[in-house]
């Protein structure tokens, strides 16, 4: 029996059996075997769905507006894997790049498609950690103890977080989601910094305990944030032990692309083989009608119909970029995709002819770096088959990346070497660039954000979306149905994408009469 603490609380549905199951997770009736579905969006929640609804004997159709250099549809969505020119081996994640082990669904898939994620993030403490707040240095070795300042900011997160976290953890199963409804009403309308303040953190513990966060670089870019989606990956372990992806987060939606599997309907096949090599290109409108296929128009001016349609794609373009009649969805779900807060977020990434601050003390060189300047969060990268390191200079989110987007990428890069020249007393990077890379997430046509985080007052918002490919909902007759990790309560995380794809698989299922194999 599944440990309840690995469910997600606000899902608590174990979905490993359901993908594990030889049978695939549903069957459909014979008569709508090859039935073509359209999936937009080529992330991993739109590419995990195509892959389990082909298994049983349907049709998916892929569509895709991000591009490659090439023109071509690009495969990932925001699990994305970039390959410096230069230097192919060498590799930047430029979107999600730590697993938590929490996540049973992600890992289940990479042990699928023999993706390894054996190697610990080198986060903050995990590794040796330069900390810069205050324009005052502090070194920590990795596991080490904090510097006294930061134990008492840390001391005091942990005296907030720790009872109600275990309170959940400790209850029954059977008292766990009266428990987290509990939790849910205490913090959902309250924002990290108010539940900060209240619980007695002074105004330099912020200062300190922002700067460095709960593990994986600083937070106090996410204090307006709603303390519950805090708490939730606080609670859950989600920001412990997370995981490196040996070759590339994305990996993970390219198998699902690529990988053949026995499917009932087409023999062994893969989406990608359905889809003649490619993704179709962006979908410009979506027609629903009562009793008729839905009509997908594309950006050639190509229209197809089809029976169901899962959305993947950033919500911000059912706004700004699909059109799509307004009864597709109730009011409850387009306010909900109206007003979702998207994070964002903004990386800065080099390639280092060699990863030399391997060979050197860490008290004396380049380190994994915290601080308050502008460039936040500094990461070091080496890789096996390839002598190139690769730094991420800046890893920034919300007001810490919109102060960045005036900047062209070689002041980018210049602010960003001139900041750690300063921490570290001299300029230890500068001699071994070979090529950077940047990229600011809100700025991307058709993400307009990193990920989904709410504010104090959206966990209805949120409740509407996650609801919205359930049996009752006013949008199952449509057959249209969302997915991305917008639509599940874990904002930001390739777990949630999954587990979207999978609610809004079994909605198709269902919209055409099948049976979902629960067990």
């Amino acid at each position: 029996m599944t440990d309840p603490s690995a469910l997600f609380p606000d899902n608590p549905f174990d979905y490993v059996p359901l993908i594990r199951s030889p049978r695939g997770m549903g069957r459909i009736p014979e008569a709508k075997a090859g039935t073509k579905i359209a999936i937009v969006g080529a992330g991993c929640a739109g590419l995990c769905a195509a892959w389990e609804l082909m298994k049983i004997g349907l049709h998916p159709v892929i569509y895709e507006a991000d591009k490659n250099p090439d023109n071509s549809p690009r495969i990932g969505g925001r699990a994305y894997t970039y390959r410096f020119p230069g230097d192919p081996k060498a590799l930047a994640e430029l979107g999600a790049m730590r697993i938590p082990p929490a996540h049973r669904t992600v890992c289940h898939y990479m042990d699928r498609f023999g993706i390894d994620y054996g190697t610990p993030f080198p986060n903050p403490l995990v590794v040796p950690t330069t900390l810069y707040v205050k324009g005052k240095k502090y070194f920590i070795p990795a596991g080490g103890p904090l510097p006294g300042p930061i134990r008492k900011a840390a001391h005091a997160w942990k005296k907030l977080i720790t009872p109600p976290a275990e309170q959940w953890a400790s209850a029954r199963p059977d008292q766990r989601a009266r428990q987290w409804q509990d939790h849910v009403e205490q913090f959902k309308d309250a924002g990290f910094y108010e539940i900060l303040k209240k619980h007695g953190l002074s105004k330099t513990d912020m200062d300190l305990f922002g700067s460095l966060g709960i593990g994986t670089g600083g937070f106090d870019s996410m204090f307006p944030i709603s303390f519950l989606d805090i708490f939730r990956l606080a609670a859950l372990g989600w920001e412990t032990g997370q995981r490196l992806v040996k070759g590339g987060v994305g990996q993970i939606p390219e198998s699902f692309w690529n990988t053949p599997c026995p499917c009932r309907h087409f023999g062994q096949t893969s989406v990608s083989a359905l889809n003649k090599g490619r993704p179709l290109g962006a979908v410009t409108q979506i027609q629903t009608r009562p009793g008729e296929k839905i009509a997908v128009t594309d950006i050639r001016g190509q229209t197809a119909s089809y029976e169901a349609v899962i959305l993947t794609c950033s919500h911000r373009a059912l706004e700004m970029g699909i059109k799509i009649n307004r009864d597709a969805f109730s009011e409850e779900v387009w306010t909900a995709i109206q007003n979702i807060h998207m994070i964002q977020s903004g990386k800065i990434f080099i390639r280092t002819r060699q990863a030399f601050w391997k060979d050197l003390p860490p008290e004396s060189t380049l380190n994994c770096t915290i601080t308050d300047e502008a460039v936040r969060g500094t990461y070091l990268f080496d890789f096996e088959d390839t002598a190139s390191g690769v730094i991420c200079l800046s890893y920034t989110w919300e007001d810490s990346a919109a102060k960045l987007h005036g900047l062209g990428e070689r002041e980018l890069l210049d602010k960003s070497l001139d900041i750690l020249k300063t921490i570290y007393g001299r300029d230890l990077i500068s001699d071994q660039v070979e090529e950077v890379k940047t990229i600011f997430w809100e700025q991307e046509k058709g993400y307009h954000g990193a990920f989904k985080l709410n504010y104090p007052g959206q966990y209805e918002d949120q409740t509407a979306l996650f609801l919205q490919s359930r049996p009752k909902s006013p949008e199952a007759a449509n057959g249209v149905f969302l997915a991305g990790e917008s639509a599940s309560f874990a904002g930001g995380w390739i777990e949630g994408a999954l587990q979207s794809g999978l609610d809004a698989a079994m909605a198709v299922v269902r919209k055409l009469g099948g049976e979902i194999f629960t067990t």
